[in-house]
C-alpha cells in the first residue's frame, strides 16, 4: 500500500499550512506508511547491523516532516507539492532497501523521470532510535539540483 490515502491527505494539509505559517510546525502523521514483507525484512536486517542488536522493524511507519520540509523547500527550494510527490513515490511498494555507507537503513527508487530532463533516485532516510522506535522523516531526491532562490 506505501503512503496510504489518509496520510497522503494529511501530508498535503501539512504543507499548506507549513506554508501559510513560514516554518514548519511539529507533526507526526500516525501509520503514514505501510511497508511491504519485503522491505519490513530488509529493513529490520539492516537497523539490527546498525544497532548491533534484535531490532525489528514495524510494517507500519510514522511520518514526522517538519524537518523534509525544512531541508527540500525551505533550504533547497522545491515546493511543498514536489515534497509530497517525491515521499508518495520514495515510500512506494517498488522502492527497494538499501543502506547508506554508516549502515543505516533507507527506500530507494532508482531512475525517476518526472519530465524534468534529468533522471534521478528518490531514495527516503529511515529513522530509528536503539529501542525500536522507527519513523520516517525526510525524503531526497538524489541528482537533482536544488533550486535558486530568487
Amino acid at each position: 500500500m506505501a503512503l496510504t490515502p489518509s496520510a497522503a491527505k494529511a501530508l498535503a494539509s501539512y504543507c499548506v499550512q507549513a506554508s501559510e505559517a513560514g516554518d514548519p510546525p511539529r507533526a507526526t502523521i500516525k501509520g503514514a506508511v505501510v511497508l511491504t514483507i519485503e522491505q519490513q525484512e530488509g529493513i529490520t536486517y539492516y537497523l539490527s547491523a546498525f544497532w548491533a542488536g534484535d531490532v525489528k522493524c514495524p510494517i507500519v511507519l510514522d511520518l514526522k516532516p517538519q524537518h523534509g520540509y525544512r531541508s527540500r523547500v525551505l533550504k533547497d527550494g522545491f515546493t511543498g507539492d514536489q515534497y509530497a510527490e517525491w515521499l508518495a513515490v520514495g515510500c512506494s511498494d517498488v522502492a527497494e532497501v538499501s543502506a547508506d555507507r554508516n549502515g543505516r537503513p533507507n527506500l530507494i527508487v532508482r531512475a525517476v523521470d518526472d519530465g524534468r530532463r534529468v533522471t534521478y533516485d528518490v531514495m527516503v532516510p529511515i529513522r530509528s532510535t536503539q529501542d525500536g522506535y522507527v519513523h520516517i522523516d525526510d525524503v531526497i531526491p538524489l541528482g537533482l539540483p536544488g533550486k535558486t532562490k530568487a
